[in-house]
């Protein structure tokens, strides 16, 4: 049977390339509580007859491409720039050989508000990648949704200037050149990602909130507000903006808002990301400073059937062998290969419950509530493991 995808409405560090693990990961079962989530895919008839005709092609070859090739790690990056972007210099090819070069299986190009085609011959309408999915690194389309305006409502620094970043992950819809979206009549927050997920309804893909905490103004309930009404990734670990994840005396650290908004019952996947404008390491936003690692089929479709799931732990160092629900458990454990001391924290609603010195844990999964892992390395890299449920 085929698996459908779900469709979720909704800026870099260290040149760092651990391998990823081969080893088969456990990943959440059902008894994890895999979200439900509601779909926000255009209905067909304000779809292109042209664009839902090639959507139904790739979804067709894509499914049937390797029904019983095996889930693997895959890593790849979800916030990825190019020259298209105005703020990178770096042409599409020279991104590519990038990533590559440094060993991940997927990225997505999300360059600020437009849906780049890799060249101007290209057109891949209707298609969730910018090119053959068998040519080496996967490319997933994408658009980083950013505005910029000035007194937002909450209010954030003493700037006043306000943030507003969202990605789309695998939109299928092609508008030429740069997208107007924005909201610039209400100042309130809430207005404004709002139309950002109107945006999403429109384009496709799947949404993902952009450091939240940048220029401060996001809130527990602003966020568990935004996962009631589609979005479903969050950027918890951006290493473009390391001094906003780790919060100060009056603001909560990306990690601790998101605790917030889990307890308030949102459904909240944790994502790091290198937000990746410089490849030659030099500028301000280098390659390579965060990522996730996705388990599934190496094919389009599966990867962001995966990350819609939170089937995938984030991580700006730390590699990964196990990271998942086994028999009731949340079992996690690190890649043999990899060398160093590492710390493991279960989070349980909020609150860290067990820390444990060595290379692989279990825990329980609560009876109410949620249940994650961090899990540290001496150096004082990290891995994230998703929230689980019973």
């Amino acid at each position: 049977m085929k698996r459908a995808l779900v469709v979720l409405v909704g800026c870099a560090g260290a040149d760092v390339t651990p391998p990823v693990s081969p080893a088969m990961p456990t990943v959440p079962d059902a008894a994890s509580g895999s979200p439900l989530v509601s779909e926000a895919i255009p209905d067909a008839a304000e779809v292109p007859a042209e664009d839902r005709a090639s959507e139904a092609e790739e979804v067709v070859a894509s499914s049937a491409a390797t029904p019983d090739a095996p889930e693997v790690w895959l890593r790849g990056s979800t916030h990825v720039h190019a020259k298209a972007s105005g703020d990178s210099s770096e042409p599409n090819a020279n991104v590519i050989a990038w990533y590559e070069d440094h060993h991940y299986d997927f990225i997505v190009l999300t360059d600020h508000n437009r849906v780049s085609e890799l060249d101007q011959a290209s057109d891949t309408r209707g298609q969730i990648t910018l090119r053959d999915a068998h040519a080496g690194l996967i490319v997933f389309s994408g658009i980083e949704l950013t505005h910029n305006p000035v007194g937002c409502v909450p209010v954030g620094d003493r700037s006043r200037n306000c943030r507003i970043h969202v990605n789309l992950l695998g939109p299928t819809a092609r508008p030429g050149g740069r997208l107007e979206w924005a909201e610039r009549r209400s100042h309130a927050r809430i207005d404004m990602y709002r139309a950002a997920l109107n945006a999403q309804a429109t384009l496709g893909g799947i949404a993902q909130l952009n450091h939240p905490q940048w220029l401060w103004g996001m809130t527990p309930e602003l966020l568990a507000e935004l996962a009631r009404r589609g979005i479903h990734l969050v950027e918890i670990a951006n290493s473009a903006f390391s001094k906003w994840n780790l919060g100060d005396a009056t603001h909560p650290s990306t990690e601790a808002l998101w605790d917030a908004a889990l307890l308030r019952g949102a459904r909240l996947w944790g994502t790091a990301s290198d937000d990746a404008h410089d490849y030659t390491g030099h500028g301000k936003y280098p390659a390579g400073g965060g990522w996730v690692v996705v388990h599934a089929r190496r094919e389009p479709r599966a990867i962001l059937d995966a990350l819609a799931a939170g089937h995938f732990y984030a991580s700006n160092g730390v590699v990964l062998e196990r990271a998942g629900v086994e028999g009731g458990a949340l079992v996690v454990g690190v890649d043999p290969a990899q060398a160093g001391t590492y710390t493991i924290d279960f989070i349980e609603n909020g609150k860290r419950v067990e820390s444990i010195t060595g290379r692989g844990a279990r825990r329980a999964v609560p009876a109410a509530g949620y249940l994650r892992a961090v899990v540290q390395r001496d150096d004082g890299k990290r891995a994230w493991v998703q929230p689980v449920h019973r």
